[in-house]
């Protein structure tokens, strides 16, 4: 079995056996591919080494290649090849029958051919003369000899000619053609040289290439291999009858043989769990632990979401769980999530926590303290945008206490995407199991855990002030239990762990009854949302509001127009403003003295008439307003700033109300001023006119 000299290359191995001799057992001798060599087939690593054991399943064939016998370079057929190969006939002499048997077979499987003898063989009484055409059809195992036919023109007669025969054989030249099919189903044919007219003068040998299909021995699943791999095998078929060859399986396959259960496994690998959950449990799945399976079941738990700040925490809790709950009110953000309660059939009845103003004048606002009935959800048609439209509405009775308490109630209906804070008015204080919540409420629903599980060493449920039940989550696990402590079981999700086992024997059933462990799992955040994904019915958001009537662009105030302009009366049209932009006007030019007579005294000369204080400070106000609205920073002016550096805020206002008075005295006195000269002027014109 060992001897080197009984292996073959495994490209010749499996090209030269037939489908119907599987499955073959054999042994990697040598080769390229040794002491643990790793290489990578269709993105599945896989590690040779020598003494390693395989079980020949199946081939297939990939391609067909022509290695050319001068210049031994290799070119593939394409798939559609249609040429005609003609045998190439061995010329060389052999010196018994049993080497060119050997030559011209392929183990068991031969071809009937034609040969002769370059000088004359005895065969018993017999003289077989040189160069005669002889037919050998078939060859007995048991006594080693060929059954023939030799021609002796025209006559001829049968002949057993032992293989041990001696002479100088050769084979006749044949003349027949083959296909490529046809060569590709005899190993006898694949051995031969070949011509073919379609690739020239030139002589072949056909190599196809398979795909190989082969078990190996505590390799999970099957293994794929080219047949070109450069490896030598010994075939051991005959040697390893009897042996198993061991394949690791997935929880996936230990399920599907059910019919074993219970059953006995041990533990070949397993990967970590910590991405699933924060369960010690697991921690104890170490390899080469030897488990009992004793049954597949579906696993009911409800996943749990507590928070404690800005923390959240995330929970399977399982039917054992044997804590006690106390519904808690929920709270809802928009009447839509009050309308998805009332469509799966529950009537609710809140309180309104958070001002609502309503943005359509179809539909009421709500106030705080509000209580809202559920009643029905309905259709109604309202009309936008002049068009009638169907939208979905809540009916509910809504009841609210005036100053006289005096409770008046309303049927509303209130639209789905209107936003508020309602809170749930729950008047049930009974304590709930979780198969209680299971089977009398509604998930999602608030609770609080009011009693822990005492047998579990830390229950962290009791901790926060409402827990949020989800939904119920259902799927497949095994129900297993270590060999060293059978008794106390635990649930073993079959899709989330990455565990390989080998079953063993079977395990007899005891008589004492089992305990299921698994009561309460934290979940790592990761795996929940992962798993919020992947569960079927979430809700979808409200519907949004209906879009407002837009006006049209002429009624739109200009958006470089500030504030609108009030109106102004005609009269103060021309009146001037200190803040303005445009300059003061200038006063009424003072109209001509008339030509004085001669009789009349000479007019007194009018002084001139000075600026006007206010016209300067009015002046100086709009230059100063202009250049505040250049975005110009300037510092105030300021008298005797460095004197007063540790002076109240208080004195500059002082500093400017003493400022103002002494301008309007200076005002005064201009005023008077000009009286006195406009008194004056009247007194001459008037004295002009009369003369």
């Amino acid at each position: 079995m060992d001897n080197p000299e009984d292996s073959v290359s495994l490209s010749d191995f499996i090209a030269f056996l037939p489908v119907s001799s599987f499955p073959r057992i054999i042994k990697i001798a040598s080769g390229v591919y040794l002491q643990s060599s790793v290489y990578d087939i269709s993105g599945s690593e896989c590690c040779l080494s020598t003494g390693d054991l395989l079980k020949v399943i199946g081939k297939e064939l990939q391609s067909v290649h022509l290695v050319n016998q001068t210049t031994e370079k290799r070119e593939e057929l394409p798939d559609n090849f249609q040429g005609v190969f003609e045998v190439c006939g061995n010329n060389c002499a052999h010196a018994t029958l049993g080497e060119l048997h050997e030559e011209l077979s392929c183990g068991d499987h031969m071809l009937p051919y034609w040969f002769t003898s370059a000088s004359d063989f005895i065969v018993g009484d017999h003289v077989v003369q040189q160069q005669l055409p002889v037919y050998l059809s078939s060859v007995d195992k048991e006594t080693h000899c060929a059954e023939c036919q030799v021609y002796y023109d025209p006559h001829s007669y049968n002949i057993t000619i032992p293989l041990s025969t001696q002479g100088q054989f050769y084979e006749c030249k044949n003349t027949d053609s083959y296909t490529l099919e046809q060569v590709l189903l005899s190993p006898v044919l694949l051995k031969r040289t070949y011509k073919c007219s379609a690739m020239g003068s030139e002589t072949y040998k056909i190599f196809p290439v398979f795909e190989v299909k082969t078990v190996m021995h505590m390799r999970k699943g099957f293994v794929f291999m080219p047949s070109s791999l450069e490896v030598d095998v010994v075939d051991i078929t005959d040697e390893c009858e009897n042996f198993t060859f061991i394949q690791p399986l997935s929880l996936e396959e230990v399920c599907e043989r059910e019919s074993k259960f219970p059953v006995v496994a041990e533990i070949l690998h397993t990967a970590e769990c910590n991405h699933f959950a924060k369960n010690d449990t697991y921690s104890a799945l170490q390899k080469g632990k030897r488990i009992v399976i004793h049954r597949r079941i579906i696993s009911q738990k409800v996943l749990a979401t507590g928070c404690k700040g800005k923390t959240s925490r995330f929970f399977y809790i399982h039917k054992q769980y044997k804590g006690k709950f106390r519904r808690r009110p929920r709270e809802f953000s928009t009447i839509y999530d009050l309308w998805t309660k009332v469509v799966g059939g529950e009537q609710l009845s809140v309180v309104v926590t958070q001002d609502c103003e309503s943005s359509d004048d179809n539909f009421p606002s709500l106030c705080i303290g509000d209580h809202l009935h559920t009643v029905h959800h309905t259709k109604t048609i309202l009309s936008y945008e002049n068009e009638p439209r169907e939208v979905d509405v809540l009916m509910c009775n809504k009841e609210s206490t005036d100053d006289e308490d005096e409770e008046e109630v309303e049927t509303i209906m209130l639209p789905l995407y209107m936003e508020g804070r309602f809170v749930e008015e729950v008047k049930d204080h009974k304590k709930y199991s979780i198969n209680n919540i299971i089977e009398k409420l509604k998930l999602p629903c608030e609770v609080k855990v009011v009693a822990k599980d005492a047998s579990l060493s830390s229950d962290p449920l009791p901790s926060f002030s409402s827990l949020r039940l989800e939904e119920m989550v259902e799927e497949p696990v095994l129900l297993i239990s270590l060999l060293d402590n059978i008794s106390e079981c635990f649930e073993l999700p079959i899709k989330y762990l990455d565990i390989s086992l080998i079953l063993q024997e079977c395990y007899d059933p005891s008589t004492e009854e089992l305990t299921i462990s698994t009561k309460l799992e934290e979940l790592m955040e990761s795996f929940y949302y992962s798993l919020r994904k992947d569960l079927p019915n979430q809700q979808l958001p409200p519907p949004r509001p209906p879009k407002r009537q837009v006006k049209p662009k002429d009624d739109k105030p200009s958006k470089k127009t500030g504030k609108s302009k009030k109106p102004v009366h005609p009269e103060l049209k021309n009146t001037t403003d200190i803040h303005s932009k445009t300059p003061a006007l200038a006063p009424p030019p003072v109209p001509p003295s008339p030509t004085p007579s001669p009789s009349v005294l000479p007019p007194i000369p009018v002084p001139p008439i000075p600026p006007r204080k206010c016209m300067v400070e009015e002046t100086k106000i709009s230059e100063t307003h202009q250049v505040k609205k250049s975005n110009v920073y300037l510092p105030t002016p300021r008298k005797n700033s460095a004197s007063h550096k540790d002076s109240d805020s208080d004195h500059d206002y002082e500093d400017m109300d003493k400022t103002m008075n002494d301008q309007l005295k200076i005002t005064q006195k201009d005023t008077k001023k000009s009286r006195y000269h406009f008194k004056a002027l009247h007194h001459n014109l008037y004295s002009c006119l009369i003369a």
